[in-house]
């Protein structure tokens, strides 16, 4: 070992020209912690079980950092307050054409389940609701194919189970040909809470129906919403 002295305070190790306080020109190995900041009176930290060092630049102490590790959920990943989630996503489809009277209803049929990566999503015949499992923004994507009586003006949209009310909506004049199809879309980004019950939900002040859609003349009627921050 070539161990070099200077009268300034610095050590080289297998080196003549150390370059900083202690130059060690090769392998390095330590048996026990690496205490990295503190002073003259308080030791560094040696950091906790799984962090990694990062260099904080010149002249100063690297810090122990927990390493950001992509969650194992199917989705989008998003930042927020920064720390990486994967968005709470669902979509849904119509499984098959959902019929409808004079009043405010849940969207049957809204069974067919692209993704639901939160497991909140139920729906039957005749209802569905889902939560979120975190207060945030959600992006709201209703596309639906109406079949209902030209005059009408059907609504659907987004409805809040607890506070009975619409959150977001979308609706207008049908007038297409009775019994044809007219797309009904609603694009929108609303905040909601967690733990809080909501549902999809049209209305008209006659009969109407939701056609599932998908024959090639008319795109699948589907739902999605997503955490957008």
């Amino acid at each position: 070992m070539l161990l070099s002295l200077w009268a300034f305070p610095q050590v080289g190790i297998n080196t003549t020209t150390p370059q900083k306080t202690l130059h060690v020109n090769g392998s390095l190995q330590i048996t026990n912690e690496l205490n990295v900041g503190g002073n003259a009176s308080t030791a560094g930290s040696a950091g906790i079980a799984g962090q990694v060092l990062k260099s904080n630049g010149s002249g100063q102490a690297p810090s122990w950092q927990k390493i950001l590790q992509a969650p194992n959920s199917v989705g989008t990943l998003i930042a927020v307050n920064g720390q990486l989630f994967v968005a709470q996503e669902i979509t849904v489809q119509l499984s098959a054409d959902y019929n409808s009277g004079n009043s405010t209803t849940m969207i049957g049929n809204l069974t067919t389940e692209i993704i639901d990566n939160e497991n909140k999503y139920i729906a039957d015949a005749t209802t569905n609701s889902f939560q979120v499992v975190a207060d945030g923004t959600y992006q709201i994507i209703m596309n639906m194919q109406l079949s209902a009586t030209k005059g009408n003006l059907p609504v659907i949209g987004v409805w809040d189970n607890q506070d009975n009310q619409w959150v977001a909506r979308v609706n207008d004049t049908y007038s297409a040909t009775n019994g044809t199809l007219q797309t009904y879309t609603l694009i929108t980004s609303i905040d909601m809470l967690a733990g809080r019950n909501y549902s999809f939900r049209s209305s008209n002040t006659t009969n109407y129906t939701i056609r599932k859609g998908g024959s090639g003349a008319f795109p699948l009627s589907q739902i999605s919403v997503k955490r957008v921050k």
